[in-house]
């Protein structure tokens, strides 16, 4: 952006009579007004969506294998690591019980501390195709 006329400038203009040089002027002012508006305004957006950027990575905190939002006291989640660590979303698995998490988003399986593999003997007919 170009400099703006300086006030003085155009109070000197209006005191030759070359108002239409002062009108000019004054144009060129309002025009700049609208850009630095334009401009505060972009800028307050990205200041506030890099505000938000901080306070969720503040608020979040690892424990394997899953992110937790913490509110408070509180913890909020789980939610998965990879779409975390690659994009920065907060996207919640879906729980298949028996410790097993899907990611809805990025698809990756996850098994938490309560998973334990499924024994062939608890129910023998489902293993039977696998010997």
């Amino acid at each position: 952006m170009a400099l703006l006329p300086n006030y003085k400038d155009i109070v000197e203009l209006i005191k030759k009579g070359a108002t239409i040089e002062a009108q000019e002027k004054i144009m060129e002012l309002r025009e700049g007004a609208l850009e630095l508006q334009e401009e505060n305004i972009r800028l307050r957006e990205k200041v506030k969506e890099l505000e938000d950027k901080l306070n969720k990575k503040e608020n979040v905190i690892w424990e394997a294998p899953f992110y937790w939002r913490k509110d408070g006291d509180k913890k909020d989640g789980p939610f998965c690591a990879h779409c975390y660590d690659k994009v920065g979303d907060l996207i919640r698995p879906l729980d298949h019980k028996n410790g097993v998490w899907a990611c809805p988003a990025c698809k990756n399986i996850y098994k938490d501390e309560s998973y334990r593999d499924p024994s062939p003997h608890s129910d023998s007919h489902v293993w039977d195709a696998f010997t």
